[in-house]
């Protein structure tokens, strides 16, 4: 279970540390308030990601697995098979990471630009 968690964790951006070399000029402001608007941005954007996330799997799993099952290319009994559904679901949600990582630093830019505009 712990290997899961850091797993996880190194596949997740750090954005205070992203924030902080972005930004340079944020070295005085508190972790505490960077953090604050890290999380601000997770969940002013969370509904869009939510949406993304599941349009991209409408979008790029779902009809690339029901070709591959109508097309007879491979059967669904194959190990091929299995193997190309889990390869196209990393697929997946790789690009959904993506998306949400570069909606979350967009909306990050934004707040940094509202609120500390005098710094930058």
């Amino acid at each position: 279970m712990i290997e899961a968690k850091n797993i996880k964790k190194e596949v997740k951006l750090d954005y205070l540390n992203w924030l902080k070399k972005e930004y340079a000029e944020l070295g005085n402001v508190s972790d505490e308030t960077i953090n604050a608007h890290i999380n601000s941005a997770k969940m002013d954007s969370q509904l869009f990601r939510e949406f993304i996330k599941v349009l991209g799997f409408l979008i790029f799993v779902v009809p690339f697995n029901l070709y591959l099952s109508i097309s007879g290319v491979v059967t669904f009994n194959s190990i091929y098979y299995w193997l190309i559904v889990i390869f196209s679901s990393f697929i997946g949600v790789f690009v959904a990471l993506y998306y949400e990582q570069t909606l979350i630093k967009k909306q990050l830019k934004k707040t940094i630009r509202d609120k500390h505009s005098n710094k930058i």
